[in-house]
């Protein structure tokens, strides 16, 4: 058993050598169409790292009545307390909230003057549970909240909220359309290649049929070809994705701080870039599974 797995790696890797130009075409072929998956799977990740730490620092800000009473507010407090969707809350006094504003102007306090009293209103500070940050649960609770007795206003940035929900959204989907589109093309780029290689050989294959080969044994080289093809591809790809993921973030990390919090998440994880090159394989082994059956057939 071992001594036929040997002659039919070195069968495939005989052939993978014989394909030439052809052969070195169709792994680059298919390292650019897997350069292209890896790049939306980093985008994804990336997009995913910005909306982790953003849910990290979320908070929703439940702007109370100038006229609110003591009593009023210990009951408010104690009914958001309540609410499953509520983490944590934070109040923050009239004094508290004109203090914080002043150190946000940095030396334009000027701006302030000729207001008057404090125009700031006191408010509570909600931290959100995990689980609780998409749009339709976030508006479904600040209705409930401003129609609590007390409650002024409520704000949690619901427009960029939306956006950012709806961009992640669109993000997975293009990226599994064109996953699917890249990968039937890689397919036909193996299959193609195959063909050619065992229309080459085809006087080759029909000696070894006439001496007892089984499918099943002339089939495997052109498999383990097709594999091979795949995962070197893959391996190309990811090759290529590093070094522009390196230059990218080590240009860029200082310039841009949304840049820096995305770059955090760092480059693919081990499992997915197994995952790539297992892909690689697989779509390999489908395209030239399609070639061989086909010839076997004739």
């Amino acid at each position: 058993m071992r001594e036929k797995l040997k002659h039919i790696f070195a069968h495939a890797l005989i052939n993978l050598i014989r394909a030439g130009w052809g052969g070195l075409a169709s792994i680059a072929t298919i390292g650019m169409l897997f350069l292209i998956i890896g790049i939306f799977l980093l985008m994804v990740l990336q997009l995913n790292a910005l909306v982790a730490k953003w849910r990290e620092q979320f908070h929703l800000s439940v702007f109370l009545e100038d006229r609110i009473t003591q009593t009023q507010l210990e009951i408010l407090e104690k009914r958001i307390q309540n609410e499953a969707a509520v983490k944590s809350i934070a109040f923050t006094s009239k004094q508290e909230a004109l203090a914080n504003f002043r150190r946000e102007l940095k030396g334009q306090e000027s701006l302030l003057e000729g207001l008057g009293d404090d125009p700031l209103p006191a408010s509570f500070q909600l931290k959100i549970r995990e689980g609780y940050h998409s749009p339709d649960v976030l508006k479904r609770l600040s209705a409930f909240l401003s129609r609590l007795e007390g409650v002024e206003d409520i704000q949690y940035g619901q427009e960029w909220i939306e956006r950012i929900s709806n961009a992640a959204q669109i993000m997975k989907a293009l990226g599994i359309i064109i996953g699917l589109i890249l990968t039937l093309g890689s397919v036909l780029i193996v299959s193609n290649t195959i063909r050619l290689a065992v229309y080459a050989r085809a006087g080759e294959i029909e000696i070894m049929r006439l001496v007892g080969a089984t499918k099943a044994y002339i089939r495997a080289p052109f498999l383990v070809e097709g594999m091979l093809q795949g995962s070197l591809g893959a391996l190309l790809a990811l090759g290529v994705l590093f070094v522009a993921y390196r230059y990218v973030a080590g240009t860029f990390k200082l310039a841009s701080p949304l840049f820096s919090t995305a770059a955090q998440q760092g480059f693919l994880e081990p499992s997915m870039m197994a995952a790539l090159v297992g892909g690689g394989a697989l779509i390999g082994a489908i395209g030239s599974s399609l070639s061989v059956s086909r010839f076997l057939k004739m």
